[in-house]
């Protein structure tokens, strides 16, 4: 690994509705459980790490509104979906405060 900046293919095909929504549903629902563990693990609601949880799992809720209608569209049209989903990855070394 030469580099500190990687891109990795995490999804890419051409998925029916039903098969779109087994991909992009779980992708999201797993984030969202990451979230919430992560506000549960925490004893303080103003912890900074907590606000930017919450504000995620709304964000993904969101999302995952749009792909259900964008499945339900796909769907009643007889369309398949082309995903293609890259993940960038930059190492770095925080800031100390």
């Amino acid at each position: 690994m030469n580099s500190m900046y990687n891109n990795i293919k995490l999804v890419e095909g051409i998925y029916s509705p039903i098969n779109s929504a087994d991909v992009l549903l779980s992708l999201i629902a797993d984030k969202i459980k990451f979230h919430n563990l992560q506000i549960l693990s925490s004893k303080n609601e103003d912890d900074p790490n907590v606000i930017h949880a919450k504000k995620r799992i709304a964000e993904l809720k969101e999302s995952r509104k749009l792909i259900t209608n964008l499945i339900i569209h796909a769907r009643n049209q007889n369309f398949h979906m082309k995903i293609d989903g890259t993940v960038n990855i930059e190492l770095f070394k925080p800031m100390k405060i």
